[in-house]
């Protein structure tokens, strides 16, 4: 990984010359596509970030596996992040692109934790009422915990909302233990 804002700073650079070049959309589908095939495919990582394996061979490979597919100028950023030896630093620079992608586009990125799988009308419903109180664009991202019993728990901008029946009877317990009888 990458000390000291590394990562961030390559991200900028990433940003800065995607906007420049009008090709933003393009290359944010282009690292979270990179960032997939990076975390599934092993082999191919391992061989991105073997000191082991030539520059010449990674670059090949690269331009063979994603040259036609992806924006000229993300292939660029991949064959500069080989030549520098930072590809080890990928999911780093990933996730900070991802940050700057969604303050550029006035995105919220909340998490929205439920017992069950969370229903699309009612998922719908978070997503406006988030819109609505916010004034940006919703990305819900579930995740299902039945040990929450019921209710929902939404994470986003550092706030949590725990909404959970969990919570709930956690807290109705903490009331009834403090609660003296005469």
């Amino acid at each position: 990984m990458f000390q000291g804002g590394l990562g961030k700073r390559y991200a900028t650079a990433l940003f800065n010359a995607a906007v420049a070049e009008d090709v933003l959309d393009q290359v944010q589908g282009d690292v979270v596509s990179f960032a997939r095939l990076l975390e599934s495919e092993k082999n191919f990582h391992s061989f991105l970030t073997s000191l082991r394996v030539t520059a010449e061979d990674k670059n090949d490979l690269v331009v063979r596996a994603i040259g036609d597919r992806a924006s000229g100028l993300f292939v660029k950023f991949v064959l500069l992040l080989i030549a520098k030896k930072r590809m080890a630093g990928f999911p780093e620079i990933a996730a900070a692109f991802e940050e700057l992608y969604e303050d550029h586009r006035n995105i919220i990125k909340v998490g929205v934790v439920t017992a069950i799988p969370l229903e699309a009308d009612l998922e719908r419903k978070a997503k406006e009422m988030i819109e609505r109180r916010t004034g940006k664009t919703a990305r819900i991202e579930k995740r299902v915990m039945p040990e929450i019993i019921g209710g929902v728990i939404m994470f986003a901008d550092d706030k949590i909302i725990d909404g959970s029946i969990r919570n709930q009877l956690a807290e109705l317990r903490k009331e009834l233990l403090e609660t003296r009888v005469s």
